[in-house]
C-alpha cells in the first residue's frame, strides 16, 4: 500500500497576505523537502503542505493534522484547516473541517483516497449569483396553486411508458395504448413544484420569458389541452428522476433515517445522516453549480414519516457564504416572484439539519426542511409560447440581483457589455 499522505492547496483569492499561526500532527509527519506549511502565503497566490502516516513494510498509520493561517486584516482573524486521512477509511472516508472568519467564504474539495490532494478556496464574501437570471423576470406568472383538478400522474401515463419501452411485447399480443389522462393517480391540486422548477430552468436556457404579463400574475392552466400545462406536467414527472436519484425522496423521509451524521448500518444501506448528506455532500454541489453559473434545482424532504406528497422542489440561483453561515437564494414555486432565502450554519453535522426560510426578508413556511439535495438529471428541453427579450424592462427584472434595478447593474450581472448582447442571448 506504501505511505498514505495528504496534500493540501491554499488558494488564496483575498488581497490579504496569510500568515501562519500554528500547525501540528497528530498522525505521521511532515513529507520531507520543503513540504512543511509555508510561513506566509500572499495574496491571490498558493501555498501547499503534505504530510504522510508512518511506513514499516506497510503503512502502518495514516495522518491527521491542523494548520491555522491568520488573516492579515487587522481584526485577529484566522482560517483553520484540520484533516484526517487514517489507515482504516470508516463510512465517511478522509475527513475535513474547514472554517473562516464572517466575511470570508471558505471552500474545501478533494482529498480523497489513500494519497489525498485537498484544495482549500479562501475568498471575500460575495453575493454569487447565476447570470441572467432573478425570479422577478424569469419565473411563471402564476403560483403552485392549481384551482383545477387536472390529471398529472395517471395510469394510462404509466401504462404507456411501459408500453413503449417493451414495445414488441404488447404489439405481438395486438395490446394498444391507452388513453395518457386514463385514471388519475394525483391532480394538479397536488402541486407540481418540480415540472413548474424544470420549466423555469427550460426558459431559462432558450433565453425567453414565459408566456404572460411581466408586471402581473395570472392564475394556473385550467385546461389539460393547455400546451404550457402539458409542458409541466411532462418536466414534473422527469423532476422525479425514478431511474436515478429519485429514491432520495422516499428514502430521506423514513422514520428510521437518522438526523444527525451517523450511520444505520450496512444491513438496510444507508450509511449517512440527513445532516451530513445535506451540508456535507449536497450543499457543494449545490455550490459547485452557482459557481459554474449554472441554475441547481434542490429537493426539500419536508417530512420524516413517509409522507411523500409534503416533500418540495424548488430552484437555486445564487448564494453567499458568510464563515460557516450560507444564504441560498431560492425561486420557490409556491412564492411566484418574490425573493426566497434560505439560511443554515455548516458548523456541526452532530446535529439536526435547520433551515431558516424567508420570503422578502420575514419568516415563513411552516414546513420543517428535514434534508436537501441536489437533484439530478436535468436536461434542457424547448419550452412552449416563450417571448424574446426585446425591451429593457423585462431584461432589468430578468437579471438584476436582489434590490438592484439600474442598466447598468442590469448589465453588470449579466456578464455583457451591452445591451444588444444581452437581448440576443449571446
Amino acid at each position: 500500500m506504501g505511505r498514505i499522505y495528504m496534500r493540501v492547496y491554499v488558494h488564496n483569492e483575498t488581497d490579504k497576505v496569510l500568515i501562519l499561526r500554528q500547525s501540528g500532527l497528530a498522525h505521521g509527519d511532515w513529507t520531507p523537502g520543503g513540504w512543511r506549511p509555508p510561513g506566509k502565503i500572499l495574496g491571490g497566490q498558493t501555498g501547499q503542505f503534505q504530510s504522510e502516516g508512518s511506513l514499516a513494510i506497510e503503512a502502518t498509520t495514516g495522518t491527521e493534522g491542523t494548520v491555522e493561517y491568520t488573516i492579515d486584516d487587522g481584526r485577529d482573524d484566522y482560517i483553520h484547516i484540520h484533516f484526517d486521512s487514517p489507515l482504516i477509511e470508516s463510512q465517511y472516508g478522509n475527513t475535513f473541517h474547514v472554517f473562516a472568519p464572517p466575511s470570508y467564504e471558505i471552500t474545501d474539495r478533494g482529498g480523497q483516497g489513500e494519497r489525498g490532494e485537498l484544495h482549500v478556496r479562501l475568498r471575500p464574501t460575495a453575493d454569487r449569483m447565476v447570470p441572467r437570471f432573478h425570479p422577478r423576470g424569469r419565473s411563471l406568472p402564476f403560483t403552485n396553486k392549481w384551482a383545477a383538478a387536472l390529471p398529472v400522474v395517471t395510469v394510462g401515463r404509466l401504462y404507456n411508458d411501459l408500453w413503449e419501452s417493451l414495445p414488441g411485447i404488447f404489439e405481438s399480443l395486438d395490446i394498444a395504448k391507452l388513453p395518457d389522462n386514463w385514471l388519475p393517480i394525483t391532480t394538479a391540486k397536488s402541486g407540481l413544484c418540480g415540472g413548474m422548477v424544470y420549466t423555469v430552468m427550460d426558459y431559462y436556457h432558450a433565453h425567453l420569458q414565459p408566456p404572460g404579463v411581466v408586471s402581473a400574475m395570472v392564475p394556473a392552466p385550467t385546461s389539460q389541452d393547455d400546451p404550457l400545462f402539458q409542458h409541466i406536467r411532462e418536466r414534473l414527472l422527469a423532476s422525479f428522476d425514478i431511474l436515478g436519484g429519485g429514491w432520495r425522496f422516499l428514502a430521506y423521509s423514513s422514520p428510521l433515517y437518522p438526523n444527525g451524521d451517523e450511520g444505520v448500518g450496512q444491513f438496510v444501506g444507508l450509511f449517512l445522516g440527513r445532516s451530513w448528506i445535506s451540508y456535507r455532500e449536497q450543499w457543494p454541489r449545490i455550490q459547485d453549480d452557482l459557481d459554474a453559473g449554472r441554475l441547481c434545482p434542490v429537493g426539500l424532504i419536508q417530512t420524516d414519516n413517509f409522507d411523500v406528497g409534503n416533500n418540495h422542489q424548488v430552484l437555486a440561483y445564487g448564494y453567499s457564504k458568510s464563515g460557516q453561515m450560507v444564504r441560498l437564494y431560492i425561486y420557490d414555486p409556491n412564492e411566484g416572484r418574490s425573493v426566497v432565502t434560505y439560511d443554515f450554519d455548516l458548523t456541526s453535522t452532530a446535529g439536526e439539519v435547520h433551515v431558516l426560510r424567508e420570503v422578502e426578508g420575514e419568516p415563513a413556511g411552516d414546513d420543517r426542511i428535514w434534508a436537501f439535495f441536489r437533484i439530478d438529471g436535468y436536461q434542457p428541453r424547448v419550452p412552449p409560447a416563450g417571448r424574446p427579450f426585446d425591451s429593457l424592462r423585462p431584461a432589468i427584472l430578468a437579471t438584476t440581483p436582489t434590490g438592484r434595478s439600474s442598466l447598468r447593474a442590469a448589465l453588470a450581472a449579466s456578464g455583457t457589455a451591452s445591451v444588444r448582447t444581452w437581448l440576443a442571448g449571446v
